[in-house]
């Protein structure tokens, strides 16, 4: 059997595995998570979370429930580095929003808001 092919960073499917065990954590701790989208480009990756309501960003950000939210991520991500043969975490942004938001100023599209 031949050794994984290494890549530098890691793929996609490892950064929307560790985000959705970041989620199911953060359940646990009574987070209206709404949806996250991940945009990932050569050397960096945007991860945007959406609440449910537009209160819960600041509310979870004064208590820095937000940075939590960003380690567990990363230490996932980590976590992975061994199964998904990558070498190095690339730049990651993480961008916070609404789901409120959406509906109200953009039409319900993630896409529209994103751009």
């Amino acid at each position: 059997m031949s050794s994984p092919t290494i890549t530098q960073y890691p793929p996609h499917a490892a950064l929307e595995q560790a985000m959705i065990r970041t989620f199911e954590a953060m359940k646990k701790k009574a987070l209206l998570l709404n949806d996250f989208q991940i945009i990932k480009g050569d050397a960096w990756v945007a991860i945007w979370i959406f609440f449910v309501n537009d209160a819960n960003v600041p509310k979870h950000s004064d208590v820095g429930i937000l940075d939590e939210l960003e380690m567990d991520f990363r230490e996932r991500l980590m976590a992975s580095k061994e199964h998904f043969s990558f070498q190095e975490l690339p730049l990651i942004n993480f961008e916070y929003d609404s789901k409120e938001n959406i509906d109200k100023n953009y039409q319900g599209s993630y896409y529209l808001r994103m751009r």
